[in-house]
């Protein structure tokens, strides 16, 4: 798990629980290929606050020469035009804690 900037209290909240390692990025670039490949991952989930899949070919890179699958999350690419608070934003993108656990779960392999 990479949770990005504001994304961390949602990822961790989400993943309580969970056997999964979750890695900070205060900003995305530079991208920090050294920590992700430390961690050993096989599979990617990263949280951005903004479009979703920005960081993808970041992590694919970094893990070019191990089996592994990426799964981006962020804001969807679609326009939405419904008025809101930022919580109520995040809830309809499914960036919220219930949202983003149910997308992790989903993707990960069963334990």
């Amino acid at each position: 798990m990479v949770a990005v900037g504001p994304m961390l209290d949602a990822v961790l909240a989400a993943t309580e629980g969970l056997d999964v390692t979750v890695l900070y990025a205060a900003s995305v670039r530079p991208f920090d290929a050294v920590a992700l490949r430390a961690a050993g991952p096989t599979d990617v989930v990263l949280v951005e606050p903004y479009l979703a899949g920005t960081s993808n070919n970041e992590a694919h890179q970094a893990l070019a020469d191990l089996p592994h699958r990426v799964l981006g999350l962020g804001v969807p690419r679609e326009e939405h035009r419904h008025y809101g608070s930022m919580d109520e934003h995040l809830a309809a993108y499914g960036l919220d804690a219930a949202g983003l656990r149910a997308r992790i779960v989903s993707f990960l392999p069963p334990a």
